[in-house]
């Protein structure tokens, strides 16, 4: 009896132990063999690591992080500017004559569009999105209109590096408040392979045609009274008689006789 104790107490050390470790780690893997118990905590693997932990940031997944150099326009790039052409280096463009009536209240304004300056480089395009006037009183839309040579609308038009000899029109409508020398200027989009040919065109030293200005081309109704009141005045007093020699009612001599 006296040499079965030290094994009872030996073993409830080692029972303690095995609870002490079951306590202390929840996956901890206890086998037994052959009377002799083993503890074994598992190493930590790659599912714990990363539990939690989203995977763009644990391995950047599939297109997290990765540019994307076929998709759509980066803005930061600074390959696509918007505003008015002469800021962005645009075509430069100049008035070609007065508006033409098309009919009363329509009009057509001719307009040439060129590069000139420096020359741009390939891949450089610029697009008149709209037309933009100083004044109210003035609707201006896009179509092919008058005898100077326009082949295309001027809004809509895309202008390629270094293309030259355009001539582009657009159809004007004045409202009741239209006013004489209402100018146009135009807004667009310049794009270019890179940002730096970008502030390259921007840079560019251009001489512009001349301003767009609008006055009515159609001869306003009041200059046409006081012509017709004008011809009135020289053809005066027709049917009243005049007084003459002949027809006076005496003759000096004809009283002393």
């Amino acid at each position: 009896m006296a040499l079965s104790r030290p094994r009872v107490g030996l073993a409830g050390i080692v029972c303690l132990g095995v609870m002490l470790a079951i306590t202390g780690c929840g996956t901890t893997v206890t086998t037994q063999d052959a009377g002799r118990v083993t503890l074994a905590s598992p190493s930590p693997s790659s599912d714990q690591t990363n539990e939690g932990t989203p995977v763009s940031e644990a391995e950047g997944g599939d297109d997290q992080g990765q540019p994307d150099s076929d998709g759509g326009e980066d803005p930061a790039q600074d390959r696509v500017r918007t505003g008015p052409v002469a800021q962005y280096g645009g075509p430069a463009y100049g008035d070609q004559g007065t508006a033409e009536v098309l009919e009363a209240g329509l009009w057509c304004k001719t307009i040439a569009v060129f590069w000139g300056g420096d020359p741009v480089p390939e891949g450089v395009s610029f697009t008149f999105e709209e037309a933009v006037t100083d004044r109210p009183g003035l609707q201006v839309d896009g179509g092919v209109c008058g005898t100077r040579g326009a082949d295309r609308s001027c809004l809509g038009m895309v202008v390629k590096a270094n293309e030259s000899g355009i001539f582009c029109s657009l159809v004007l409508r004045p409202a009741a408040d239209f006013q004489d020398g209402t100018a146009i200027t135009f807004r667009g989009t310049l794009e270019c392979p890179t940002g730096e040919i970008c502030d390259k065109v921007a840079a560019r030293d251009v001489e512009p045609g001349p301003p767009i200005i609008v006055d009515d081309p159609e001869p306003p109704v009041e200059e046409e009274q006081p012509q017709q009141q004008q011809q009135e005045e020289e053809q005066p007093g027709e049917e009243q008689p005049t007084d003459s020699p002949d027809t006076g009612p005496s003759q000096p001599g004809e009283e002393t006789g």
